[in-house]
């Protein structure tokens, strides 16, 4: 769902993971990641979490560093796309929260509902709304 958000947004996925036909995309810093997409020349990183990623004492450090990425030609800010259930809202919103103001500019909430509402090529798709993409600031 993550990946059709994005899609929506005008992104173009680059690498996936999991994808049948494009690259995984690398570790950064250590930390892995579930999509690259570009729009224009705005680069973005796409991770989905679960309830029990939130257990994980070091998912703080890696939602900060991931958030404060910049290209290297330049030096733009990357996009942070998370994805997760939209039962933990709540608590992804506060945990995102305690960010600075330019980290928390970076990320993006996509809550992700558990029944799929349509996929990209169904004539249902354009009632999917852009109001679930959130920024935190």
């Amino acid at each position: 769902m993550l990946v059709s958000h994005l899609w929506k947004l005008g992104y173009t996925i680059i690498k996936r993971k999991l994808g049948t036909y494009l690259s995984e995309p690398p570790t950064v810093n250590g930390y892995e990641i579930d999509i690259v997409a570009k729009l224009h020349r705005q680069y973005a990183m796409g991770l989905c979490i679960d309830k029990s990623d939130l257990h994980d004492s070091k998912l703080l450090v890696k939602l900060d560093c991931l958030a404060s990425r910049k290209t290297k030609t330049g030096n733009k800010d990357v996009l942070l796309f998370i994805g997760f259930p939209v039962e933990i809202y709540k608590t992804v919103k506060d945990l995102v929260s305690s960010f600075d103001d330019p980290i928390k500019g970076n990320i993006y909430l996509v809550p992700v509902y558990e029944n799929v509402q349509s996929d990209l090529f169904s004539p249902s798709y354009d009632k999917v709304s852009l109001r679930n993409v959130q920024s935190v600031h």
